[in-house]
């Protein structure tokens, strides 16, 4: 009996959370792919640099 009062109140959070989900995922992978462009411009700037010395 517990289990699936667990697992209908799961389901029930994941259907009305599902778009507030969607939307923390997207954002978040945003987040990481912007972070890694910078990381990679850093990356290139710091090579640049040291090229110049």
């Amino acid at each position: 009996m517990t289990t699936a009062f667990i697992l209908i109140a799961l389901a029930l959070i994941i259907i009305y959370a599902g778009p507030t989900l969607l939307f923390f995922c997207v954002g978040y992978a945003d987040y990481m792919l912007e972070r890694r462009r910078h990381m990679i411009a850093l990356k290139h700037a710091v090579r640049r640099r040291s090229d110049e010395l």
